[in-house]
């Protein structure tokens, strides 16, 4: 299934049945006869099918939910340029549902980490003692999200020592958080 699909939060009878892995057809059988709610489309006939009772749904039947109810890992960026580390990201992270955030300032940190609850925190040298605190503060320990001071990152052609090894800390960071 493709990432876009599994963001959804509202689906056709087409891609609920790409999802639980039935015909079209089928899906709004159970509609029409009220196994699955959704609501119609104002003024036509399409049917649409909120995530949470897609999930009830393929519950109720024994369909495997597993990929439905897990979202996408988040990853906070907060006050290092986006170029260059979200592709450190992205490669480590591939075939895994993940979303790359960026916050410049510490307000935008606190309101993303907040809405997000993101399992990653990448943060410069300057924010990381504010974001460790913040998190011990507010997070309960079994919802911390990990995070890792990048040192110096700057995504140049000049492979110097500090953006390898801040390559491998962020390589190592979303290996764990993908494997957590």
């Amino acid at each position: 299934m493709t990432e876009e699909i599994l963001n959804k939060q509202v689906f056709t009878t087409g891609e609920a049945a790409k999802i639980c892995n039935v015909s079209q057809q089928t899906i709004i059988r159970c509609f029409d006869s009220g196994r699955l709610q959704g609501f119609k489309v104002p003024g036509s006939r399409f049917r649409r099918i909120p995530r949470a009772e897609l999930i009830r749904f393929m519950h109720l039947n024994g369909i495997d939910a597993s990929n439905m109810e897990s979202g996408p890992a988040h990853i906070l960026v907060i006050g290092i340029p986006s170029n260059g580390i979200d592709a450190v990201v992205r490669s480590q992270a591939i075939g895994h549902n993940i979303q790359i955030h960026h916050a410049a300032s510490a307000y935008e940190a606190g309101y993303l980490t907040h809405k997000l609850s993101p399992g990653l925190i990448l943060c410069s040298n300057e924010q990381h003692s504010a974001i460790q605190q913040s998190c011990s503060k507010l997070c309960e320990e079994s919802d911390r999200p990990i995070v890792v001071k990048i040192e110096n990152y700057n995504n140049s052609l000049n492979m110097d020592s500090n953006f390898t090894d801040s390559n491998q800390a962020i390589k190592d960071a979303v290996e764990q958080l993908l494997t957590a």
